[in-house]
């Protein structure tokens, strides 16, 4: 699956486990979208940055990203995945979040990859995992 798309998506993933917000942001184009089940449609690089800041200051500490699927077609590239994300929760406690993503890719100008649409669906959703908590 190398079509340039792959350092894009790892070098997000570093970004975000060594806690720069700033850097996770610069891989999304300037109109992007980040769609999680967690907050409202975040949207542009400033609000993808306090989203991605947001969730450092709570606990992320590392992502995985594994694309499973990947179709390339003018400038334009739909990537299907799963992610696990590594958070230290409650003074250290670590908790893991897995699910799935697709993202869509426009090729810039220069050659790069910036992420213009980004969602995250976790495979075990919110409202389910706090019933979990309360039994």
């Amino acid at each position: 699956m190398e079509d340039g798309t792959g350092p894009a998506t790892s070098a997000l993933a570093e970004a975000l486990a060594r806690g720069d917000a700033a850097a996770a942001a610069a891989l999304y184009a300037d109109d992007g979208t980040l769609l999680t089940p967690a907050a409202e449609l975040i949207r542009g690089r400033g609000q993808i940055e306090a989203y991605w800041r947001e969730g450092i200051a709570f606990g992320l500490r590392s992502v995985e990203l594994h694309a499973i699927e990947l179709q390339v077609v003018d400038g334009v590239a739909i990537e299907i995945g799963r992610y696990t994300l590594g958070l230290d929760v409650d003074g250290g406690t670590p908790v893991a979040d897995a699910g799935k993503y697709l993202v869509l890719h426009r090729r810039q100008a220069d050659g790069s990859w910036r992420r213009t649409v980004d969602v995250f669906n976790p495979d075990v959703p919110e409202a389910a995992r706090q019933n979990l908590e309360e039994e």
